[in-house]
């Protein structure tokens, strides 16, 4: 049973040329370590959508728990999911959330639909 729904936008272009020190308060080591050169922004930009959508899907927006907190990672296929540590991994406790990442045109936007454990 799905127990809410999150979607954000993002423009790419907002995240062109950002300072390290701004990137490490939204994202993990791993996510800065693994974003490419090419498409750089579009990268940061979707993540940071999945993350807003993820705080939406709960219904409380980013409260009791940092975006360093949440973590998108990648599966063998490519298929992105939530890595959650600390404060949201109890926030998050007994619910499956899912992600969808789509850009196009400078445009990143993420959907999540958290459900209920059965």
């Amino acid at each position: 049973m799905i127990s809410g729904i999150g979607v954000d936008i993002s423009l790419s272009s907002r995240f062109d040329g950002m300072e390290d020190s701004l990137l490490e308060k939204m994202f993990t080591k791993r996510e800065i370590e693994r974003a490419p050169e090419r498409r750089r922004s579009e990268y940061f930009a979707s993540r940071f959508a999945a993350k807003e959508a993820f705080a939406k899907s709960l219904g409380t927006g980013i409260r009791g728990f940092s975006l360093l907190d949440i973590e998108v990672v990648e599966n063998e296929d490519g298929k992105p999911y939530f890595e959650l540590s600390s404060r949201a991994l109890e926030i998050a406790r007994g619910k499956i959330f899912n992600l969808s990442i789509s850009h196009d045109g400078g445009l990143c936007i993420a959907m999540v639909t958290a459900e209920y454990e059965k």
